[in-house]
Parts: structure tokens; C-alpha cells; sequence
């Protein structure tokens, strides 16, 4: 998309996953991998959808596949001419629990 769709205005923020541990930080500090350090983005609302280069753990084939119940995200994959080609739909609540089996008079 155009950078201008999105606005000008900013804010000072620090981005974790969702997974609130230790290396789960997507703004350290510089030279810092494991300190918090405030980023300056380009101001966000509910809904809108965070771009990162460089993912790690968060790529699909480093995952911890449904860890904490939080399903498989989408993923995309932006082409030379830079259009999005979705390539992973994001997991259902229902795809997360679909392996699990009741068991009976156990609690």
C-alpha cells in the first residue's frame, strides 16, 4: 500500500509479542536485545496491521504452534513490484482445539 494511506503522525511506543517473556521484544534497545526501549511508529489504532521485517520466533516455521491457545498468525508475502500475496490464512479458534479429545469423569 501507499505510506500515505496510513498518515503522518507518530508516537513513541515499545512493541512486544504476545507471549510477554523475556525475548518476546520487537523494539529493544540498541545493542541491547534483551532491554525495552521506546520506538518512534507511525501512530496506530485497534485494527491496523504492524509490518516487521525479520520476524524470528514469530515466522511460522520457528513458532510454538498454538503456545498460550494464540492461533498460527497469516502470513504475507510482498512481491518485487511490492503487492501482497496473502499465503497463510490465520489459524480458527476451531482449528486450534479440533486434535483435542474430552476425557470423561477425569475432574
Amino acid at each position: 500500500g501507499n505510506s500515505a494511506d496510513v498518515g503522518d503522525e507518530t508516537e513513541s511506543v515499545v512493541v512486544v509479542g504476545h507471549c510477554c517473556e523475556s525475548g518476546d521484544l520487537m523494539t529493544p534497545a540498541p545493542g541491547e536485545p534483551e532491554q525495552l526501549a521506546e520506538q518512534e511508529l507511525r501512530a496506530a489504532a485497534v485494527g491496523d496491521i504492524l509490518v516487521m521485517d525479520g520476524s524470528g520466533a514469530y515466522c511460522s516455521g520457528m513458532s510454538t504452534k498454538n503456545y498460550n491457545s494464540f492461533p498460527e498468525a497469516p502470513e504475507v508475502l510482498v512481491d518485487k513490484a511490492g503487492k501482497a500475496h496473502l499465503i497463510r490464512k490465520r489459524q480458527t479458534l476451531s482449528q486450534i482445539y479440533e486434535n483435542e479429545i474430552s476425557v470423561e469423569g477425569v475432574f
